[in-house]
């Protein structure tokens, strides 16, 4: 599917190739959206608009990090937009490759996107965006905005995971938790693809990213200050989840090591009471204590005094 939109003095025209026509015969700018067009159809429209041959096969790539590198007629933006988020931060992501140009914009993707139906469903969007730059950054700032919805929705989740950790840590916490640092990590690493994929455009040294603009450069100095705060957010609870999980380690290591204490004592009173009844078991004829009126009984207040003088030693030295 192919969606296009032409921008004309504080106008908009939504339709299909057809206003590509119109465009290059007339003035302002034009964005078109690819939405699971076939490739091979792509790459013949994309070529015919202006596109490099390396552009659009690293634009088709199933896999590739975020990037921005410049070409003589379009630009190329490598982006990890925003699709949904799921339990714990699961957040899935979607590629989404613009090309940039001094009247045209180009998205490309295969799955849904959120900042771009933002933008879709934007009717204003006409009023304040006059150029193709500006419309990416917008793009790019209302993905931003839910990546950190996102981030900051699953900050009372760390904090329900931190109180629980203290009251009834079990192994079902300990499972979300590693899970939750998992998706931490992930979103960090995209995060810090994108704060170096900004600086790189508000340097000025990207083609088709005049940052003599003054909206322009202010625009993309918001995204850049979201993503860098996403960084931070991220990085932050990840040492977060890390510290809840090393502390829960230490709590469960703690209990092992009370329970065994316990069995050590235990062990320790036992052994000699075991010795003597090992001693008396044997089945020798001639055992002095044998013939002994009371030997039997002296022998069991042996043994409970043995079992006490331990038991008040141990509890003296509070290893009970």
């Amino acid at each position: 599917m192919i969606r296009v939109a032409y921008f004309s003095e504080q106008s908009i025209t939504m339709g299909d190739e057809q206003l590509i026509k119109q465009w290059q015969n007339d003035s302002g700018f034009i964005w078109i959206d690819f939405v699971r067009e076939p490739k091979e159809q792509e790459r013949a429209l994309l070529a015919e608009l202006g596109c490099h041959t390396l552009a659009i096969e690293d634009a088709q790539r199933d896999r590739r990090p975020p990037k921005v590198e410049s070409f003589d007629h379009l630009s190329l933006v490598l982006y990890r937009g925003f699709s949904k988020t799921e339990e714990l931060l699961d957040v899935k992501t979607m590629a989404l490759s613009a090309f940039v140009g001094d009247r045209i914009l180009i998205t490309r993707r295969t799955e849904p996107s959120l900042g771009v139906e933002a933008m879709w469903q934007d009717e204003q969007l006409a009023h304040y965006v006059q150029s193709p730059a500006l419309l990416l950054s917008k793009i790019l700032n209302a993905s931003a905005i839910r990546y950190t919805e996102s981030v900051l929705e699953a900050e009372d989740e760390i904090s329900e995971l931190e109180d629980a950790m203290l009251t009834r840590s079990n192994d079902e916490l300990m499972n979300r938790l590693i899970i939750l640092k998992s998706h931490l990590r992930k979103l960090h690493r995209i995060k810090s693809y994108h704060v170096k994929l900004v600086r790189q455009i508000l340097t000025g040294d990207i083609n088709h990213f005049s940052m003599d603009d003054t909206e322009v450069k202010h625009s993309f100095r918001d995204v850049y200050d979201k993503f860098e705060r996403l960084e931070s957010l991220t990085a932050l609870y990840y040492d977060l989840c890390g510290d809840l999980i090393e502390g829960y380690i230490s709590l469960s290591s703690h209990q092992l090591n009370k329970t065994m204490q316990l069995l050590t004592v235990v062990s320790a009173i036992f052994v000699p009471l075991t010795f003597i009844a090992g001693i008396y078991g044997m089945n020798f004829e001639h055992i002095p204590e044998l013939s002994f009126k009371y030997g039997y009984f002296v022998l069991w207040g042996f043994m409970a005094f043995m079992a006490s003088a331990l038991l008040i030693l141990f509890r003296r030295k509070r290893w009970l």
